[in-house]
């Protein structure tokens, strides 16, 4: 799952509800509303983090 760093508490939360660990990779806040390269940031730390992610 990708979430932003304000809602990975909720994240997290509804995941112990669950009784699940998730597979998280976190971006800044927020994604809506950027300019080209501020998305493009985000793109790339969330490409990485799936990069990172599935090499384990």
């Amino acid at each position: 799952m990708i979430a932003t760093e304000t809602f990975k508490p909720l994240v997290m939360a509804q995941a112990k509800a669950r009784k699940v660990e998730p597979r998280l990779i976190i971006v800044k806040h927020p994604i809506g509303g950027l300019n080209a390269d501020e998305l493009r940031e985000r793109i790339e730390a969330a490409t990485k983090g799936l990069s990172e992610a599935t090499t384990k």
